[in-house]
């Protein structure tokens, strides 16, 4: 039986544009907590803009290390000093603006170099292509031991010591790793993605008005492409295995149908893993809830990293919810970037989708929690939730 969705690749193990754009953009957005000052949140924006492919907490997160949000920030060094948010030299600032440090092409008074709105967009494109180069070389050198770092360790490392310590790499300066692992820690702290299940998914009435969730409408796939996936809406196929259960090859199909939404299913993944079930909503409070019921049961598996096809899978996230998916492709042999999961939320960054649902692997969704340390076990699907209306046809609005 082979399901036609709405799939954001058409292979998710395959190389490209689109799927690098991934490698970077799932980090989200940045926290309303965030200790970042409402105009360089406006800078974070700007460079976000000119470069969609990183996400907010890690410009933030670079930004601080950088200026701390200082916009003239000034470092003096052997090669002639840094100026600004992202601490550019003057060669640097040049290729990438096309004018010298001291160009105030807005006649304001200021240097363009140091004036945030101006800095933090050149920034950006500075950011970009010197990204695009850190994946050249990564892809002319696949043996070198940086090529196996997260890209985004190593654009920091190009743009703080140079692309020639890729090469160099594990050796290099250890002003570079420090910077590294602030970002990292600051990245982790400043991040909404890490949880994509905080809205409590008991039924509404349920719940005092205080902490009801309120569910947005599902929209349309936008088929025009937003953020730095440009191509969201690619056709691709999952195939059920003949013999599988009606129950689990209908889940399957359910959840596939949600995958393109663009909105509706913020922080509410434990009601998307039981809508594949024709469920409203689960009926537990959070994901880490079912997760616990599922082990005092007897239905959980835990460490099990071979989920069935139709299984839930839980991870914790560091946060008290925790995370739920529903695998939709299995795989014999447990191959991680193989089994596929649907989720909410997780490439919202990339797309500017709010609540969005998405397809990927295993492999990807483990790494995204916990530094790939937070995957739980799998679980029988079960739910208590309200079981949606006969005949409802999905997608369905996520409040329904």
């Amino acid at each position: 039986m082979t399901i036609p969705l709405i799939a954001v690749m058409a292979a998710l193990g395959a190389g490209g544009s689109a799927l690098a754009c991934i490698e970077t953009s799932a980090g989200g957005f940045l926290a309303d907590d965030a200790p970042v000052p409402a105009e360089a949140r406006a800078w974070v924006r700007a460079t976000k803009a000119a470069c969609p492919d990183l996400p907010e907490p890690w410009i933030a997160a670079v930004m601080a290390q950088e200026s701390g949000f200082r916009p003239d920030a000034y470092a003096d060094d052997s090669n002639g000093g840094t100026w600004g948010l992202f601490q550019m030299n003057a060669s640097v600032w040049a290729g990438a603006y096309g004018h010298p440090w001291s160009a105030d092409l807005n006649s304001n008074g200021v240097w363009d170099v140091k004036e945030g709105a101006i800095h933090a967009r050149v920034g950006g494109e500075y950011l970009c292509a010197r990204l695009a180069g850190v994946r050249e070389l990564r892809g002319a050198h696949p043996d070198w031991p940086s090529s196996a770092l997260p890209v985004l360790d190593a654009l920091i490392i190009a743009h703080n010591a140079g692309e020639s310590r890729l090469r160099t790499y594990p050796t290099f300066p250890s002003t570079t790793q420090a910077f590294i692992e602030n970002v990292r820690r600051r990245v982790a702290d400043w991040s909404t993605v890490t949880d994509a299940g905080t809205e409590s998914d008991l039924p509404i009435d349920a719940l005092s008005p205080t902490i009801a969730p309120t569910p947005e409408p599902s929209g349309p796939l936008d088929t025009s492409g937003v953020g730095c996936l440009p191509h969201l809406g690619t056709t691709g196929d999952v195939v059920v295995p003949p013999g599988t259960p009606h129950d689990v090859a209908t889940a399957v199909e359910t959840a596939l149908a949600y995958v393109g939404v663009t909105s509706g299913w913020h922080q509410l993944c434990d009601r998307l893993a039981c809508r594949a079930y024709g469920f409203v909503g689960s009926g537990y409070t959070t994901a880490k809830a079912h997760w616990n019921t599922m082990v005092a049961t007897g239905n959980a598996h835990p460490g099990d990293a071979c989920p069935p096809l139709g299984s839930f899978v839980f991870w914790s996230t560091g946060r008290p919810a925790g995370h739920v998916s529903v695998v939709v492709q299995a795989d014999a042999g447990c191959d991680p970037d193989r089994i596929l999961v649907t989720s909410n939320g997780v490439y919202d960054s990339a797309t500017g989708n709010h609540g969005g649902v998405y397809l990927l692997s295993f492999a990807k969704i483990n790494a995204g929690y916990v530094d790939g340390r937070g995957y739980l076990g799998w679980s029988n699907p079960i739910c208590q939730g309200v079981k949606l209306p006969p005949g409802t046809v999905h997608p369905a609005p996520s409040g329904r």
